[in-house]
């Protein structure tokens, strides 16, 4: 039985992780959410969310989630929902839309909502001037209140990034920038139609800091066209030398059905799975070597960092706004392709802008599918998002907060978890089931295990991308 801990890999060599990732290494969903976007319905819309916001009566605080989807140009390896345009008359319809939006929704809440977190995404938030960010921030703060110690943050492509942006995010209380690199190959960059310097990269880093923001965030990709182990160490270096706060490494989600534009990456050639493994493996050694703790399915936070800390003490949350030390029931989300989480419905917002924009202005909300929770739902997603979120089950929290029989409710997925004990996928303790060192690579499949809507269809599975 492998004990040994997940940020330790010294005693454990690549072919061991190879050799069971290999068995694992199918196609699945992520669990960003549960039940997955593909389970959802148009018999969620604008009506069945006002029903949604007018229960929430629970005075606890809440999250939001905006969504810019405009860019200044396409980035070949996107899976985001993204507008690329120039047209100052488009963006000010959707910005005015926005803020309708957010004021029809903030209506709908019995009491003045109050928020323990606000995140921007897209797109590119700092696509926008400042003075429009500024505009949706202050229309956000007129309408919810913050509690202390708010989290503030938001996704930016330092390309497009002012010192002005910064001062004036600094100043409206965001505290953290995640930047979207993906890597710093010239030839890799030159692929995906993002070419960004490592220069280009300390000085944005230097100067987030300089303006006085608590976290620097990097993102990186692997499986793109032209990583080798060489450039991808050359990039992993780089990034221990900056030494961001928190890093993410995404495995590249390869969907040219979704997304037309992946289809040309496939001309300059993508690394095989086991050529992406050998990536994925090698971002971990560099990380985990340099001092930072991993987190999750793909996440590294410097040792102090307050996501570290929740780790440790096993309360990592995860959510559409990825891993948090912020452990809310309810997310608003707002714009164009937004989902809000909720605990009785997930809420998904029309993808395409001007439609969501023509929807706001005639209704004031723009849902067009989603998904009502059943308590089983509930169930399962409170032990996907812990497993994916703190690599564990715990039987005894599930059955406090939801008063069943964990061996008996779950005896068919027990009789699994068990035999990933015995491929060294899991190990078990008097507390419930760990994911192993290796284990951590397939974490997607184990939370398939608890996925009642994959064993129903299996068509749906040709949906997702490979896990690794």
């Amino acid at each position: 039985m492998d004990k040994r801990e997940p940020n330790t890999l010294a005693d454990i060599s690549d072919d061991e992780i190879r050799a069971l990732v290999e068995r694992y290494n199918t196609r699945g969903p992520r669990y960003t959410s549960y039940p997955t976007a593909p389970q959802w319905t148009k018999d969620v819309n604008g009506e069945s969310y006002r029903q949604v916001l007018r229960a929430c009566a629970d005075p606890a605080p809440i999250a939001l989630y905006v969504h810019i989807p405009f860019c200044r140009q396409l980035c070949l390896y996107c899976a985001c929902n993204t507008r690329v345009t120039g047209k100052q008359e488009l963006i000010s319809r959707y910005l005015d839309a926005l803020k309708r939006e957010i004021t029809t929704v903030a209506n709908l809440f019995g009491d003045r909502p109050r928020l323990a977190q606000i995140h921007f995404g897209g797109g590119t938030p700092t696509f926008l001037s400042p003075e429009q960010l500024e505009g949706v921030i202050e229309h956000l703060d007129a309408h919810f209140d913050r509690i202390p110690g708010a989290e503030r943050s938001l996704e930016v492509d330092p390309r497009v990034t002012t010192l002005e942006h910064l001062e004036m995010l600094h100043r409206q209380g965001f505290q953290r920038v995640s930047a979207g690199v993906q890597d710093l190959d010239e030839t890799v960059q030159q692929a995906v139609k993002r070419e960004f310097s490592a220069q280009q990269l300390r000085d944005f880093v230097a100067q987030a800091r300089g303006v006085g923001f608590e976290g620097v965030n990097v993102d990186l990709i692997y499986g793109l066209p032209h990583q080798t182990p060489e450039t991808w160490a050359r990039t992993l270096d780089t990034l221990c030398a900056i030494r961001p706060d928190r890093l993410a490494v995404f495995g590249y989600a390869h969907v040219p059905w979704m997304k037309r534009h992946q289809k040309s990456l496939e001309k300059s050639g993508l690394p095989t799975p086991p050529e992406r493994l050998a990536l994925a493996i090698q971002a971990r050694r560099a990380f985990v070597e340099a001092g930072y703790l991993a987190i999750g399915l793909d996440h590294f936070a410097v040792e102090g960092d307050e996501l570290a800390v929740a780790f440790r003490e096993g309360t990592v949350h995860r959510n559409f706004m990825g891993y948090s030390v912020q452990h809310v029931d309810s997310m608003v989300a707002f714009g164009a392709s937004a989902i809000g989480d909720f605990p009785a419905a997930y809420v998904h917002n029309q993808n395409d802008v001007d439609e969501y924009i023509e929807l706001i202005e005639n209704q004031g909300l723009a849902v067009t599918r989603g998904h009502v929770m059943s308590a089983e739902d509930r169930m399962r997603r409170r032990i996907i998002i812990r497993l994916m979120g703190n690599f564990s089950i715990i039987p005894s929290k599930v059955e406090g907060e939801f008063g069943i029989d964990f061996a008996e409710h779950f005896a068919a997925e027990i009789a699994h978890l068990d035999r990933l004990v015995e491929d060294g996928v899991l190990r078990r303790d008097e507390l419930g089931w760990h994911a192993t060192l290796a284990g951590t690579f397939v974490i997607r499949n184990v939370a398939m295990l608890f996925d009642r809507y994959l064993e129903s269809d299996h068509s749906t599975a040709s949906r997702y991308s490979k896990t690794i």
